[in-house]
């Protein structure tokens, strides 16, 4: 065969042509060859992983009768982006959102099973098939992943790949076809005000406060441990909090009941600014799980999360009557999908419901009986 000559001005490159490598234990060959046009176009072109000689030979003749051919200049450019480069191309994204820790939580589970693939390699099949590896794993909590769990990495992994599409990186996106199991995922624990004493009761002092205000208010753990004081409003006795300050980005004014207001009003000023601090940093929590976990642990709720002291709120606001439309304005839910997963409705719910209904309809009667006899 005849030798390609090198790129003009550059040096020839002794391991030019088809050559023989070890990949382990493994013998493997390799192409490193330029390819000219008939107008004079010269391309470096290399590839590996060919398994024989011949084949290694074949490939390379007909390259070379493609670029004379002038073919082989315009086949598009093979993608090999992996799952991992796509995150990091998305990753400025995900850095400029509040939830960039939970989403950075939630692709370190795919970056580890997938990270390294093609982008394009990935296939509904893929999909499924990490479903069913991460079901066998476990969570901190000593389970597997909940479904809606699964869910949402699915979907942050569909999320980044079609950004990849929308930045050109991609052709298209090999997953889009992948569906969700949106299986049913409410959890349904809500305290009365009885429980809730009890676990304040067996809480830390540091941490009854923090509880009062979340169970009294319905804030999110982040708006309520990262509570600046400039935030509160002493004299009306409310807190404003901004579009950045909450998770809808929507700004939302929240008036205090006297319990909620004396938790924050009895907590000494910090040089950090937040109402809440940890007397060890002199500054904001982080982490208030460890306190948490003891206080629900020593009130006999083993399976309460912080969370759901705001579903506590929504569901208690509904059954002192407050609207619906007003509890949403109050906790900042934007749909109402959203806030009845947290509007837990009970047993006792109907019941009080039906007492109420016959009790007005009785005063109906009573109220049309005595009109009809002064009649």
């Amino acid at each position: 065969m005849t030798p390609v000559l090198p790129e003009p001005g550059k040096e020839a490159n002794s391991a030019m042509g088809v050559h023989q490598y070890r990949n382990g234990k493994v013998s493997l060959w390799k192409i490193d060859t330029w390819l000219k046009g008939r107008d004079g176009v010269r391309k470096r072109w290399r590839k590996s992983n060919i398994p024989t000689r011949e084949l290694a030979l074949a490939l390379e003749r007909k390259a070379q009768a493609e670029a004379f051919e002038e073919r082989w200049f315009d086949r598009p450019k093979e993608i090999t982006i992996t799952v991992q480069q796509v995150w990091e191309l998305y990753r400025p994204v995900a850095e400029r959102k509040r939830s960039w820790q939970t989403e950075s939580g939630r692709a370190a589970h795919f970056l580890r099973l997938l990270g390294k693939r093609p982008a394009l390699g990935l296939t509904v099949k893929t999909v499924e098939e990490y479903r069913t590896r991460r079901s066998a794993e476990k969570t901190r909590r000593g389970g597997p992943p909940a479904p809606a769990t699964l869910d949402r990495e699915v979907e942050l992994l569909k999320r980044i790949m079609g950004y990849a599409v929308r930045c050109g990186e991609l052709p298209h996106n090999p997953i889009a076809g992948a569906k969700l199991l949106r299986e049913p995922n409410v959890r349904r624990v809500v305290l009365n005000q009885q429980k809730f004493d009890e676990l304040v009761e067996h809480a830390d002092p540091l941490l009854r406060p923090v509880l009062v205000l979340a169970f009294e208010t319905g804030m999110r753990s982040e708006e309520n441990l990262g509570l600046r004081r400039e935030q509160v409003d002493f004299d009306e006795r409310v807190i404003q909090l901004a579009p950045q300050d909450t998770k809808t980005g929507k700004p939302r004014t929240i008036f205090l009941t006297d319990r909620a207001f004396e938790a924050i009003d009895s907590q000494p000023v910090s040089l950090s600014g937040y109402v809440f601090t940890n007397p060890k940093t002199g500054t904001r929590w982080k982490d208030i799980r460890k306190m948490f976990n003891q206080a629900r642990t020593a009130a006999g709720m083993p399976e309460l999360w912080f969370h759901d002291l705001r579903r506590s709120f929504a569901t208690e606001a509904r059954r002192r009557g407050i609207p619906e439309s007003v509890v949403m304005q109050m906790t900042g839910h934007r749909t109402t999908a959203i806030f009845r997963r947290y509007n837990i409705i009970e047993r006792q719910d109907l019941e009080q419901a039906v007492a109420t209904f016959q009790r007005n309809r009785s005063k109906s009667t009573d109220r049309a009986s005595e009109e009809a006899a002064n009649a």
